[in-house]
């Protein structure tokens, strides 16, 4: 039927009315096998998944005969296009709500953070009728007290018992049959195809992700949102790590899922404006961005991963005034620090400004600057690319729905927190001498902050450090005292979390799912967000490194000049170390997975000299797009040293031949 006007027909099979926006597949894996067929719940660990096809059924699927009826709609006056959508999850738990549809909230400030946490409405996977309900949501409330354990402790106690994180190691709520049949539904062509993945898939890794590992999914996220091409190629890879492939079936996998590139060339005196016209025209676009640049011969993945590092950059510049900021520290020498870029120790995250209640009134430059952001960020996702944006925890959290409080205000303004926690004690003395009836003068005199009075600190509703941020009308103009000092700290914790951010974070969100749904990032923590945005952290020990690293063209592992390179990668402080990785794959993070994970493996070529000039004359170079570190055979490894940062440091800005 043409769009906004009603259906005529209603198509039927097996006496069930088929929804309008179902495939004949789908409805056949629904609708047109035995109950018994289809198996039991997906929670039931030792039974078949919802919806899952056993190999008997799989067998015949394509032999059996499968006959829909159709009536008039006029003749199902009880049904429409609704119910028919809603009788087609009968036998599927209702999902919950999209993160993105979730509202942010702000515990009050004298609330236990742990009941909080323990008491908040959890999600409904399955019906309350499915004997796995009540499992799912102990599981879940494990979860949350394993997360939130140190709130049962005073900072003395956690102190003195010298641990921190979790109480139990991720794996300890892991389930490893339901992890395997997960991962048994994603090497299904067919079922990727046709978009006929199990409910239950959705369901758990979003609302119970503890139960499956990260690898899993992640590669879920891969397989369900980032389009057909990327699944696809995604299972050939599994498929070509599992064992060798015949040569002519290789080759038309490879051009089955062959993903199309889209070649963009910028200037790069102006990368941000170029960054913003190329994000407008092609993030949505499922094709491989790779960018190039005038005047210079790179091309591939060396000049593309660097794009994302510049423009990652560029966002991080204080005239932007995007990022909530400090001072930074005087520098160790005593000359004046770089204020280019926004000092953000605890991670970046939105500078609080005045807004409506909606999130609107910001201003269009940062709306627009937030919106880039979010497209900027899923399509490095998109393209298996890294930036590097390095978000705070809170950040995260505020993205994924999470309820905010006190400890999230710690974690990005420790300064503000610990003076609003003072405030927040003698708000809550307060509280409590006036339930035992009205203070006398004597009480009332008594209750100070350090011997001053409230009144006398000067205090009034606008947001501390942004007088600007009226925390309500007029706010400038109220001073804050001892009888609405509670409502005060209310609104500094609640402007700071949510009201002061709100339509940064929308439009942040926004941008996000031009590309694919943020609701997606929800079967993921915190800091699982932060390595699939920027990367992996990790040490670079000798012993670890050298089986990661590919020798060739005159180097072995044994080399005196490889024995160099490792001792002295081994001592590079982290600046220095992300500077290397930058000279040498243009990106200063590793990929998921770490150095292990790069590709391709980075190689260290000897770079031999010319005319009989000696070695200790030459810079190393590099070839990003290969990840190839060209290293002369420096006579020591002072002058390794000393040679390798100067080209790390002065390197960088132009791919030019080498």
């Amino acid at each position: 039927a043409a769009e906004g006007r009603g259906h005529n027909l209603c198509l039927l099979l097996n006496g069930s009315p088929l929804p309008y926006s179902m495939t004949i597949f789908q409805a056949i894996r629904q609708f047109g096998l035995s109950s018994s067929s289809r198996g039991a719940p997906a929670a039931a660990p030792d039974a078949a998944p919802a919806g899952a096809l056993p190999s008997s059924i799989g067998q015949r699927l394509w032999g059996d005969v499968y006959t829909i009826h159709y009536r008039l709609a006029s003749d199902m006056p009880e049904l429409d296009a609704a119910d028919a959508v809603e009788s087609s999850h009968d036998a599927a738990p209702p999902a919950a709500a999209p993160a993105a549809e979730r509202q942010v909230t702000v515990s009050a400030h004298d609330a236990d953070p742990l009941l909080c946490r323990l008491g908040g409405q959890r999600p409904t996977v399955v019906p309350p009728s499915d004997p796995s309900s009540s499992v799912l949501q102990l599981l879940c409330f494990l979860q949350a007290l394993c997360d939130s354990w140190h709130c049962l402790y005073s900072a003395a106690e956690l102190a003195e018992m010298g641990v921190a994180g979790a109480a139990l190691p991720a794996s300890a709520l892991l389930n490893r049959k339901l992890n395997a049949k997960l991962m048994r539904q994603l090497q299904d062509p067919l079922a990727l195809c046709s978009r006929s993945l199990p409910d239950w898939c959705s369901a758990l890794t979003s609302n119970c992700a503890f139960l499956f590992t990260f690898e899993s999914r992640r590669l879920f996220l891969h397989s369900t949102a980032f389009g057909l091409s990327r699944a696809l190629q995604r299972l050939q890879q599994h498929s070509r790590e599992r064992g060798p492939v015949a040569g002519s079936h290789e080759r038309s996998e490879s051009r089955l899922s062959r993903l199309p590139r889209q070649k963009v060339r910028i200037s790069r005196s102006r990368v941000m404006d170029s960054a913003f016209k190329v994000m407008e025209l092609y993030a949505s676009h499922k094709a491989l961005l790779e960018v190039e640049y005038f005047g210079e011969v790179g091309t591939g993945l060396g000049p593309t991963l660097e794009f994302y590092t510049l423009v990652s950059l560029e966002l991080r510049r204080a005239d932007l005034g995007l990022w909530l900021s400090e001072e930074a520290p005087l520098a160790k020498d005593g000359d004046d620090v770089d204020k280019t870029y926004a000092y953000t120790p605890f991670g970046l995250y939105p500078r609080p400004v005045p807004q409506g209640a909606a999130g609107d009134g910001i201003g269009s430059r940062t709306t627009q600057l937030f919106t880039f952001i979010g497209r900027f960020v899923a399509k490095a996702m998109l393209d298996n690319r890294l930036v590097d944006l390095p978000f705070s925890t809170v950040f995260y959290r505020y993205l994924l729905g999470h309820e905010l409080g006190m400890a999230d205000l710690a974690s990005i303004s420790p300064q503000m927190s610990r003076s609003l926690k003072q405030l927040q004690d003698l708000a809550m003395q307060y509280a409590l001498a006036s339930a035992k009836g009205a203070l006398s003068a004597e009480q009332r005199a008594s209750l100070t902050l350090q011997g001053v009075d409230v009144a006398d600190l000067g205090l009034d509703f606008t947001l501390p450090g942004y007088p600007h941020v009226e925390l309500v009308p007029r706010g400038a103009e109220r001073e804050v005292t001892l009888d609405n000092l509670s409502e005060y700290v209310q609104l500094v914790l609640q402007t700071m979390l949510h009201t002061g951010v709100r339509g940064q974070m929308e439009a942040f969100g926004r941008g996000f799912s031009e590309v694919f749904g943020v609701e997606r990032l929800r079967a993921f923590s915190p800091d699982e967000l932060d390595l699939l945005f920027n990367g992996a952290r990790e040490s670079w020990e000798r012993d670890v490194v050298i089986e990661q690293l590919k020798f060739d063209h005159g180097y072995t592992r044994s080399s005196q000049a490889v024995v160099f390179l490792l001792e002295i990668l081994s001592e590079l402080s982290e600046p220095e170390l992300r500077q290397f990785l930058r000279f040498v794959t243009g990106s200063p993070r590793l990929p998921v997975g770490g150095l292990a994970r790069l590709s391709p493996r980075l190689t260290i070529v000897q770079k031999r000299p010319e005319n009989g000039v000696s070695p200790d004359a030459y810079l190393p170079s590099v070839m990003t797009c290969a990840n190839y570190l060209k290293l002369p055979d420096y006579s020591s490894k002072a002058v390794m040293k000393e040679r390798l940062l100067t080209a790390i440091s002065e390197g960088q800005g132009c791919f030019l031949l080498s």
